[in-house]
């Protein structure tokens, strides 16, 4: 790797584990009764027990995160990134803000690796069953919390 991309590496790792340990800081009071009933609350609390600023805040961060989740695919599949959907259930069940990064870190690994020719893009039906089932839930949040 280049040492520009070393550094660009290096910084979402860091940018990656800075928001897990962040955000996860919040967390351990949701998981006293265990995880599933952790997450039953801490998601009651998010979706249920929010005020107009909660609800903005969460339709934004739902909309986002597809956005961010259907780029990450068709980037995957330009490239050549590997486990895609995993960086994706890591976005859903740890934080996207941890996830995303550690996507963008392995892309910048990728793109080293990787002469400067333009790929062509491989979108599976998978990928489009993902996506959309994603969007529908991302859409139904945002009705719901209206």
């Amino acid at each position: 790797m280049e040492r520009k991309t070393t550094i660009l590496f290096y910084t979402y790792l860091v940018i990656g584990i800075l928001a897990l340990m962040l955000s996860w800081i919040h967390t351990p009071s949701y998981f006293d009764d265990g995880v599933l009933l952790g997450n039953v609350s801490f998601w009651q609390d998010a979706l249920l027990n929010s005020n107009p600023a909660n609800k903005f805040l969460l339709i934004d961060l739902f909309f986002l995160c597809f956005a961010a989740n259907v780029w990450m695919v068709i980037e995957s599949r330009r490239i050549g990134i590997k486990y895609v959907w995993v960086y994706i259930s890591i976005g859903i069940l740890i934080a996207i803000s941890f996830a995303f990064p550690l996507f963008l870190a392995a892309r910048e690994r990728q793109l080293s690796l990787m002469a400067n020719d333009a790929c062509n893009v491989k979108v599976f039906a998978t990928d489009i069953a993902g996506l959309g089932l994603l969007f529908v839930v991302v859409l139904s949040v945002g009705v719901w919390l209206l």
